[in-house]
């Protein structure tokens, strides 16, 4: 990834106009640990108010923070709430000059509750959330003044950004002023659309970005493989002259179609994600950013894949850094990241594996805590054949089949401890509560368990053994568990925490 650190370390201060509407996104943190006897509904005890820039302000927070001078275009009220998204542009140092008061309108304001158990933040989980918004079109005056304030950013801007929420403000003429204006003096727009099934208001952009329900909604095309992203990319390529399209698919990362019908995919790492509140404004200031460095488009979607998967591991419309990108570039090592493998990817690799002679071994489970009993499993597993695959439990799985506040780690934390094991070789992700599936597609030479389910039944035994495979029952390290050990930190815990209540 050295031509990736390259480019985040090259990013430097480009002029990056933003046009679209921006909210006031405030949170109330609170601890939840009754339900009341009014209604069942929790109570929250309020700890904390938090204000952050929203909507199209989450676009502004990026870039400042990435380094970028941001210039915001947009319509706030002539509130309280207005004043004090003012004063947060102004204070990370936004161009607040084209950021203007239209009388009567009032700031949008979206606040979440988001409740936790205890004062350490465990188990968070939103509330509601309570918006305050008028959706209606702004008027002729203030549209006049949005043209003018376009007309003025692009002779100053290196690249426009459109994040439109379709909250009024984005008028077919104030639209049809920015991408003809951007194209008049050679300056790229790339716009995040709003959800809508008529998207010729945009015709004419460099790019849009919108994501794969918005893009189904636009053309019809059911967008939920391949195929189906590629004729919806093509249906808004042709349909609106743009240059490149780009489809954000969540876990699946980023599908990309060319004006000339080619195409690419671009995945995305597993990991655990908390909440998606502005990975799109995410991905539009992180591609808009790399773009007006000059960069390739698909030099831009892997950074912006990158930021956007760090972004949904925070809770609310939170900022990544380059210092996170950087780090978490530092990590994707051999040992930590390129054995953790998606099972497309394993079975060919495996069927090289086997094509070589090699004897592919099969063991799984979720690994929550690793102790020296999971050790011994899998090195006594390597011992067994040539290559050792490790079948890891997804976080969803593990809640299902052990409860919440399981597990402790992440999947991808998970994945990185084992993956820098020297007895395992490659490390795989199912969420199934079962391992029988992936048995089926590794289709293993040994399948390993511990000698504790000799009574239980081994999952995928009768399959493995149908083909000439053998499963083989590893000895266990006595006195090991990830249930115990999170016993003894539960049990040092109220001791800890009655020895302070009697200081």
């Amino acid at each position: 990834m050295k031509g990736m650190e390259d480019l985040v370390r090259s990013l430097t201060k480009k002029r990056v106009a933003v046009l679209g509407e921006i909210m006031l996104d405030r949170y109330l943190w609170g601890s939840v640990e009754r339900i009341s006897p009014e209604a069942p509904i929790p109570v929250m005890r309020l700890d904390e108010t938090e204000e952050r820039l929203g909507g199209a302000g989450c676009v502004v927070n990026n870039l400042l923070v990435f380094g970028a001078d941001v210039m915001p275009i947009s319509v706030i009220g002539d509130d309280s709430q207005g004043k004090q998204l003012l004063s947060l542009l102004e204070r990370k140092g936004a161009i607040v000059e084209h950021l203007f008061v239209e009388s009567g309108r009032p700031t949008i304001v979206k606040t979440r509750m988001i409740g936790y158990v205890q004062s350490a933040h465990r188990a968070m989980q939103h509330i509601l959330r309570l918006d305050e918004e008028s959706v209606r079109r702004i008027s002729k005056e203030a549209e006049d003044r949005l043209i003018r304030s376009i007309e003025a950013a692009l002779k100053w801007c290196d690249i426009m950004l459109v994040s439109d929420y379709n909250k009024g403000m984005l008028s077919r003429n104030v639209l049809s002023a920015v991408i003809e204006g951007a194209r008049g003096v050679g300056k790229m727009v790339l716009i995040d659309p709003r959800r809508s099934n008529d998207y010729s208001i945009y015709k004419g952009a460099t790019a849009m970005t919108p994501n794969r329900y918005e893009a189904s909604l636009a053309t019809g095309e059911d967008c939920s493989d391949f195929s189906g992203l590629a004729r919806a990319a093509s249906k808004l390529l042709r349909g609106l002259s743009l240059s490149f399209c780009i489809i954000t698919i969540d876990k699946d990362g980023q599908f990309l179609m060319r004006a000339d019908g080619s195409t690419a995919h671009f995945p995305t790492r597993a990991r655990a994600v908390y909440d998606v509140t502005g990975a799109g404004d995410m991905v539009l200031a992180s591609l808009g950013l790399v773009l007006a460095h000059n960069y390739p488009v698909e030099a831009a979607i892997e950074f912006s894949n990158i930021a956007a998967g760090i972004k949904v591991t925070k809770v609310g419309a939170a900022s990544v850094t380059k210092e996170e990108i950087l780090e978490e570039l530092h990590f994707r090592t051999p040992a930590s990241y390129e054995k953790i493998k998606k099972q497309d990817e394993l079975v060919e690799l495996l069927r090289r594996e086997k094509a070589n002679g090699k004897v592919v071994v099969f063991t799984n489970g979720c690994f929550d805590l690793l102790h020296p009993g999971h050790i011994r499993t899998l090195e006594f597993a390597k011992e067994q054949g040539d290559v050792l695959v490790v079948g890891l439990n997804s976080d969803s799985s593990i809640r299902r089949l052990k409860g919440e506040g399981r597990p402790i780690n992440s999947e991808d934390d998970r994945a990185r401890v084992l993956a820098a094991l020297s007895s395992v070789d490659y490390v795989v992700i199912f969420d199934e509560d079962n391992p029988e599936d992936i048995i089926r597609k590794v289709r293993p030479d040994v399948l390993v368990k511990g000698e504790d389910w000799q009574t239980k039944g081994v999952v995928g035994k009768e399959f493995v053994e149908s083909y000439g495979g053998r499963c083989v029952l590893a000895p266990m390290l006595r006195g090991y568990s990830t249930s115990g050990i999170i016993g003894k930190i539960e049990s040092f815990r109220r001791v800890s925490d009655g020895e302070r209540q009697g200081d």
